[in-house]
């Protein structure tokens, strides 16, 4: 009877041991599987139950073992020194209103400036967006903004055609639980244009980001390839640590830079891939988003802020040869003229160009027709004036080099009919005098 009894806890350790191994890399394989039928993603949602109930009697078995394990020196350095943390929805500054830029030092992404696509949903509308099912989408406002919110299922935006060549991607996204689905970036063939909805489908690239894994405050992104219904998933896997609804950072900044079908990706300031071979080559593609419940039996998550351009910015050219250079690259919290940590690169730029040319600089600011004229031609003015502070202060640029003017609303470039139009609007030219 002993040695029976043995050999059972002998196997069943064995067991255990291997379901733990199975469950724990259960992410990393589904953020590989891209696209599956309809039929298969809901008998993969029963299987991902079942997994976490066996997972959570593991873990009561063990449970005075891992609370020992946590205290340890190895439990403690694994993961808590890679947390990094997300950006605040207002900016810190200094009693001055400096922005503090030192985090973002390294952070290399600069957005084109030739916008094709912008949606903020500030006239409370999901009309310009698609869906598999238009009833899980819905507009509503969290922290003084708009955010399109979506349960599950593909989404994607009706006015954007082909994707160029290169181009840059950005926009926010919320979390709003602590337990939470993954989401998948479609770059599809042009030729599947009009079933974007479909879960299945034959050609195209999806990276997927699971903020929530089997990895304890580690996120994970992933991409997959498929031709003509071929799938190949390329030995990729980029973990990050600033998105992680676990540790109530449950906002992000995406952003993609594309070129020459090589693809670099940030999550907030983290760079986590560097110029990868991801587009299949001599395609047209076309745009889609993806929801998937994985470990959740239901998903919701926030989008806002979409921008996709094209076109490199380039000050130094432009303000020598065009006498002007405009951009929209420099980010504000909104209704403020205080400006974003994120937009360092592109000040940087600007000061660098500044500082190689002879003759003084207007820094002139814009906004959109959107609240009263007067109090946007004094956010305007301040928004330049901030502008020249960050580059006298953080740049060393002579302030006597700098003068500042705010025109608000009264030179818009276009009609200030649709999102696109409006942030075309919100700029900041850098003009020769």
């Amino acid at each position: 009877m002993r040695k029976f009894l043995t050999v059972f806890v002998l196997l069943l350790i064995i067991q255990i041991s291997y379901t733990q191994e199975t469950v724990g890399g259960r992410v990393i394989q589904n953020a590989k599987d891209k696209t599956y039928g309809r039929g298969e993603q809901k008998g993969d949602e029963t299987v991902d139950k079942a997994l976490n109930k066996v997972e959570e009697g593991i873990n009561s078995l063990f449970k005075k073992k891992d609370k020992k394990k946590k205290s340890s020196k190895e439990g403690s350095n694994n993961n808590e020194t890679k947390t990094v943390q997300y950006d605040p929805s207002v900016t810190v500054t200094d009693e001055s209103g400096n922005t503090d830029y030192s985090t973002y030092k390294d952070f290399d992404f600069v957005a084109g400036e030739n916008l094709l696509f912008f949606e903020d949903f500030a006239d409370n509308s999901k009309k310009r967006w698609g869906a598999y099912d238009t009833n899980e989408m819905a507009v509503v406002s969290i922290e003084n903004k708009n955010w399109m919110e979506v349960k599950s299922g593909s989404f994607y935006p009706l006015g954007l055609k082909n994707l160029p060549k290169n181009f840059t991607l950005e926009f926010d996204v919320h979390t709003p639980d602590r337990n939470t689905g993954s989401l998948g970036l479609r770059f599809l063939d042009k030729s599947q244009a009009n079933a974007l909805q479909d879960p299945y489908l034959d050609n195209g690239t999806e990276l997927t980001l699971s903020p929530i894994t089997q990895m304890p405050k580690t996120g994970l992104a992933t991409f997959a390839i498929k031709t003509n219904n071929n799938q190949t998933n390329p030995e990729n896997e980029f973990p990050f640590y600033s998105w992680q609804p676990e540790l109530n950072n449950y906002y992000a900044k995406i952003s993609l830079k594309c070129e020459n079908n090589k693809l670099s990706m940030w999550i907030n300031k983290e760079k986590i891939i560097d110029n990868v071979e991801f587009l299949v080559a001599n395609r047209e593609h076309v745009l889609a988003f993806h929801l998937q419940n994985y470990f959740v039996a239901e998903n919701r998550m926030y989008f806002t802020n979409f921008r996709l351009a094209t076109g490199s910015a380039n000050p130094k050219n432009d303000i020598a040869t065009k006498k002007k250079f405009v951009t929209q690259n420099i980010y504000f919290d909104v209704n403020s003229d205080v400006i974003r940590p994120n937009s360092y690169a592109i000040l940087k730029q600007i000061a660098e160009s500044i500082q190689s040319i002879d003759g003084n600089i207007k820094i002139v600011g814009h906004t959109d027709s959107d609240g009263k004229d007067t109090d946007n031609v004094i956010l305007s003015q301040k928004r330049a004036e901030s502008v020249k502070r960050a580059l006298v202060n953080e740049f060393g640029i002579d302030a006597n080099k700098l003068a500042t003017d705010g025109k608000g609303e009264s030179v818009p470039l276009n009609k200030n009919a649709t999102p696109a139009e409006k942030a075309q609007n919100r700029r900041v030219e850098f003009i020769k005098i």
